[in-house]
């Protein structure tokens, strides 16, 4: 039986039995006004944490960040994606959060900004590396949107209907720009964050403050970073239109929040050792010579650095910085050099060995690349930078099939990933295997909230799945799922 052939009224039917909590909120967005009584108002929860549940919570953080991610640009870039999956990981062991199912999202912007929204989504600026100067001020800030999460700001309230209405505001937001079939029809940039993450209250926030200081400082992160970080924003900024400092337009900083921060700070003893790793340096060359409009002035800065800074982390993340600044300049010999050096000095970082083999990708040694990469992989099995790049290697060596097979365990174990899709999608293509493309150029847009053209895709998987059952049912369940949230958001509306 051909899927056009579905009665779409069954579909709507199956949507209350299948996702009973997203049709609720969607159904109740346009029955309920916030004028009425929360009597009136569906429990999605315990009364203790306010009317929507950790799942609800859940549920309408994935479909904003579909939203999310059809309006903005996104900084693919592997190594740092790692850095911060790893880092948030690390911090959330001495945070309060409880439900740990994190999806990241990181920005192609300049600016300071980072946010959190219902769910466990977390969204960071490539300006958060850029205009930071040490672990402990990134880490400030990560502490300070944890705490937003783990205190559950998105449902509790100071008023009785706003939890609910939040989240209903959130909803019919995405039902107008789905039933426009326009993503552009919810805010953009700076003002989508502002508007649809959070807007806390100044208790909100003095909360997110105390509570993520508390996990700074059991994280063995230097005590002085909130108040530093604070300072330096305070410092800075200069008003609401100044796009560099953006995160003050959803986090006010009024002066009592540094006092508080000086205070907490001094009631904590001094420690000598205080977490800075390396690793931050190296994420924040990259985010430098991605950002840089002129290398051969970014390269002279990195060797400034070499003869002025004794720092072992600037010198080091300099030398880094300016690897890279000679491999973009196709400089490919002397990048080699300085690469080779660093992980001699430091034989067991990640970020450096990967280094040299981005080395070869783009010098176009595909040999060198592929031996590398599986090397890599067999002591550090299952990394997500390591793995993007043998990918990467393999089909420079013409061996698609290969890098098929290596993006495929990529997407077992970061299934909502966008970018993982669409790259997967180019190696499918390139090996043959059109089904298998179509299928994960269809994941790629329902992740990217672009319904239709995943619709589309399914559409012509379906075609070619007749003698494959078992993909076929999952390619036609898929499409159910998408016309039961795309029709019931319509009609919402």
């Amino acid at each position: 039986m051909k899927f056009d052939s579905y009665n779409e009224s069954k579909v709507i039917q199956s949507f209350y039995m299948k996702k009973p909590l997203l049709f609720l909120l969607i159904y109740s967005f346009f029955g309920l006004t916030y004028s009425q009584s929360v009597d009136n108002i569906p429990s999605l929860g315990d009364a203790s944490s306010g009317s929507i549940s950790l799942s609800g919570e859940y549920e309408l953080g994935r479909l904003w960040l579909s939203l999310f991610r059809s309006s903005v640009n996104e900084y693919d870039d592997p190594i740092t994606k790692s850095y911060i999956k790893d880092f948030i990981y690390r911090l959330s062991e001495t945070s309060e959060v409880r439900d740990r199912r994190y999806e990241f999202v990181v920005i192609e912007d300049p600016s300071i900004n980072a946010f959190a929204a219902p769910g466990g989504i977390i969204g960071i600026n490539k300006g958060m590396f850029l205009k930071t100067d040490s672990e402990g001020e990134f880490a400030s800030v990560m502490a300070h949107e944890l705490a937003h999460l783990s205190q559950r700001h998105y449902a509790r309230s100071q008023n009785q209907s706003s939890p609910l209405a939040n989240a209903l505001i959130l909803i019919g937001s995405v039902a107008a720009a789905i039933a426009s079939s326009n993503p552009q029809a919810l805010y953009i940039g700076p003002a989508l964050i502002q508007q649809l993450s959070i807007n806390f209250t100044r208790s909100n926030e003095k909360e997110a403050d105390r509570i993520g200081f508390r996990n700074l400082v059991n994280a063995g992160f230097d005590p002085s970073s909130q108040s530093k970080m604070f300072q330096k924003l305070q410092k800075n900024y200069r008003g609401l239109n100044d796009e560099a400092y953006s995160y003050l337009m959803s986090h006010p900083l009024p002066k009592e929040r540094i006092t508080d921060a000086r205070i907490r700070e001094r009631g904590i003893s001094k420690n000598k050792f205080y977490k800075n790793s390396l690793e931050f340096y190296l994420i924040k060359s990259r985010a430098e010579v991605s950002e840089s409009k002129d290398l051969e002035s970014l390269k002279n800065q990195y060797r400034q650095n070499l003869t002025r800074s004794k720092d072992k982390n600037i010198v080091t993340s300099s030398l880094y910085g300016l690897s890279l600044v000679l491999k973009n300049q196709k400089k490919f010999i002397e990048s080699f050099e300085i690469a080779r050096d660093l992980v001699d000095e430091n034989p067991f970082n990640l970020v450096l060995q990967t280094n040299i083999l981005e080395i070869h990708l783009a010098s176009e040694n595909s040999f060198e690349a592929v031996s590398l990469g599986e090397n890599l992989l067999r002591i550090n099995n299952g990394n997500y930078a390591i793995s993007y790049y043998l990918a990467k290697a393999y089909l420079l060596n013409d061996d698609p099939i290969k890098a098929e097979k290596t993006l495929l365990k990529m997407s077992e174990d970061n299934t909502e990933d966008p970018s993982i899709w669409y790259f997967l999608a180019e190696a499918q293509g390139l090996s043959g295997n059109i089904l298998g493309l179509h299928r994960s150029r269809a994941e790629y847009f329902i992740l990217t909230g672009r319904y239709d053209a995943a619709v589309y895709q399914l559409r012509e998987a379906l075609k070619l799945s007749q003698n494959f059952f078992e993909i076929r049912e999952s390619i036609i369940n898929k499409l159910e799922d998408i016309f039961e949230t795309k029709r019931a958001l319509k009609n919402s509306s």
